[in-house]
């Protein structure tokens, strides 16, 4: 009964809204990011889905374009845009950005290839690539020192990728940079970098469409190093910026009080995490 009442104060307060706005629109900037968000799949993928249907809800109409991350963050910073999504809620981000409500998470970890063995003329098993790559700390407890204890590997990052501070405050790593999350992964399997930092989903996407024949070979590190929250980041510079970020929250909580996040996420297949 009160989430029914809930969600009837919200439709009444969007409804208000949208009687006074008249062709409201936001030009959101996104990146490639399957299943999250994709220029060529049904309705543009799940994160894009959601920051679409709960602006409508609010009375705006949602013009979404694509481009590299780092080219996003560059045009949102001049107001060249509205904003962003789905972005991880940086510090460093706060200067150029306001940030609406999480509306999913991100198993952010790291990817590599899986240990085997095959048998030595000498006795014993000989250890492929992979082996001996594993957490001898747990991250969720130390970080930096689970990161430490692999130094002597090379990680694959994507540029302009905000991913945890602590790895990305590791400068005694060896990070080798990338323009997008396939690239990285087709490093990874040519053996160029050792491990990669990738969303869990995302780069079991990518092996699915573009490198199906080796999808057994690769696994996702376990823990993840962090489950990110991912929001729609608002450009300061736009006009109203405070408005729209209300105005989307708005529109986001009632998709959550009816249940639309969640049949959303069961549709594509992806899991809820608390």
């Amino acid at each position: 009964m009160k989430t029914r009442y809930l969600s009837i104060i919200i439709m009444v307060l969007l409804f208000s809204v949208q009687v006074f706005a008249q062709d409201r629109q936001v030009k959101l900037l996104t990146l490639e990011w399957e299943p999250y968000v994709g220029a060529n799949i049904s309705g543009k993928g799940f994160a894009a889905e959601i920051v679409t249907l709960a602006f409508k809800k609010a009375g705006y109409k949602v013009t979404i374009e694509f481009h590299p991350w780092d080219t996003a963050l560059e045009i949102v910073k001049t107001g060249g845009a509205d904003g962003v999504f789905p972005a991880y809620h940086e510090a460093g981000r706060e200067n150029y950005l306001l940030f609406s409500n999480p509306f999913s998470k991100s198993p952010l970890g790291l990817c590599k290839i899986k240990d085997y063995a095959q048998p030595s003329p000498s006795g014993g098993f000989l250890y492929k690539r992979g082996a001996n790559i594993r957490y001898g700390v747990d991250p969720r407890i130390d970080q930096t020192l689970a990161l430490r204890e692999l130094k002597a590997h090379r990680f694959g990052v994507v540029l302009g990728y905000a991913n945890t501070p602590e790895f990305d405050s590791a400068d005694f790593l060896t990070k080798i940079v990338a323009d997008t999350d396939a690239e990285n992964l087709g490093k990874l399997l040519r053996n160029e970098v050792d491990l990669v930092v990738i969303d869990r989903y995302v780069a079991q996407n990518i092996l699915v469409k573009r490198f199906p024949w080796r999808l057994t070979e690769v696994e996702f590190m376990e823990p993840p190093l962090a489950l990110k929250n991912l929001y729609v980041g608002v450009s300061k510079k736009t006009d109203n910026p405070e408005k729209k970020l209300r105005d989307f929250d708005a529109g986001l909580e009632l998709l959550r009080v009816d249940g639309i996040l969640d049949r959303i996420m069961t549709r594509y297949g992806l899991k809820k995490y608390p």
